[in-house]
């Protein structure tokens, strides 16, 4: 079963109604951001943390993107996904902040989604202090090291304290890497956060004992509603992690690709070729949208052959201010230089829309 929770201010929403109209009004401020480039900022490096743990406010685009797989006090298993979007607006001169919530519920199939959004101006939001709060949704990076995630929407909401087991991990070897559109973006990731807590879906309190985060942050100046990706971060259960990136155009191209695989004896490799094939199609009525599910990815490098597999398919988000996506709770398997690993994924297919703008390479004003 599943079930759509979105709304300004945790209002819900007609899908074919409120979010129609509202979303043809953001979009026609999206466009033009999107797609005119004024000033390219380059990504500065080397990376400096806490610095760079909180808002870029010199780039146009950024996100901080929680996925993980957590275990409740009743012996449950539950995906969710945390996410705040940042986004300049032209016709605001400003930005917009939007949340992202959703928990899978794999026993039942269910999957509930939430969504917020802030317009400008926005208080309390300052350079590279990394502490947001917008509408309910906030993200806090302690002193402590500990990563402190709320949400809060009438039928769903979260408080977790997240704490890093291994180190941040940069990808593209600097924390610099391409987007689809061939303009750069910061990017690492916290691959491995111990997670407590606790998670509220309709009104039911889920007490998190344990669990494994991944955390994604990026930003830049990149067109990313032009785009469409494909991303895989694989979670090991020796420790290991792997994260896997494609940017697709309108005719299925790979206009760029990346990995970054680190080993549960803490070797990081870097790489770009890697190839992904997909067993079935699934289609999403609500979203209209047909993704691809089942992969097989093969890394010739490191000699890998993975299995991911969704726990179940409707896991998509639907009726939001981005375009919509499917974000999923899966399970990995296969070998990597010859050694057999397992152990849970998050999977992100975005560009999968029936009316997905269409974009084949890099726009001349790049």
């Amino acid at each position: 079963m599943l079930e759509k929770i979105t709304g300004l201010h945790g209002t819900e929403m007609h899908f074919k109604t409120l979010y129609s109209n509202y979303r043809q009004m953001l979009l026609c401020s999206l466009l033009y951001s999107f797609f005119t480039v004024i000033s390219c900022n380059r990504i500065e490096t080397p990376l400096e943390f806490p610095r760079d743990h909180g808002p870029h406010l010199e780039d146009r685009s950024e996100w901080w993107y929680f996925t993980g797989e957590v275990f409740t006090s009743r012996g449950e298993t539950l995906g969710f996904e945390f996410t705040i979007f940042k986004r300049w607006i032209f016709s605001y001169d400003s930005f917009v902040y939007l949340g992202h919530c959703a928990v899978s519920e794999p026993a039942d199939a269910r999957h509930v989604f939430a969504e917020t959004i802030t317009y400008p101006p926005v208080a309390g939001i300052a350079e590279a202090v990394p502490e947001i709060s917008i509408n309910g949704f906030s993200y806090a990076f302690t002193e402590s090291g500990s990563i402190h995630i709320k949400a809060g929407t009438e039928d769903i909401s979260l408080a977790l304290i997240l704490r890093p087991a291994r180190n941040v991990l940069l990808h593209g070897e600097d924390g610099v890497v391409l987007m689809g559109d061939g303009l750069e973006s910061g990017y690492y990731s916290f691959t491995n956060l111990a997670t407590t807590g606790t998670i509220t879906v309709n009104n039911f309190q889920h007490t998190i004992i344990s669990g494994r985060t991944w955390m994604d942050h990026q930003w830049g100046d990149f067109t990313r509603l032009a785009a469409m990706w494909d991303w895989f971060s694989l979670r090991f259960n020796d420790g290991g992690a792997f994260m896997l990136t494609q940017h697709r155009n309108v005719r299925e191209n790979v206009m760029s690709a990346h990995w970054t695989y680190r080993s549960a004896d803490g070797t990081v490799y870097y790489g770009e070729n890697f190839r992904v094939e997909t067993a079935r199609m699934f289609t999403d009525e609500n979203a209209q949208c047909t993704y691809p599910l089942d992969w097989t990815v093969e890394v010739p490098e490191l000699d890998a052959v993975l299995f991911i597999t969704p726990l179940f398919d409707e896991q998509s988000l639907y009726g939001v201010m981005t375009p919509s996506y499917w974000e999923g709770l899966c399970t990995v398997e296969g070998t990597i230089n010859n050694q057999t690993l397992n152990g849970s994924a998050y999977v992100e297919l975005c560009g999968y829309e029936d009316d997905q703008l269409i974009y084949t390479g890099p726009s001349s004003s790049s």
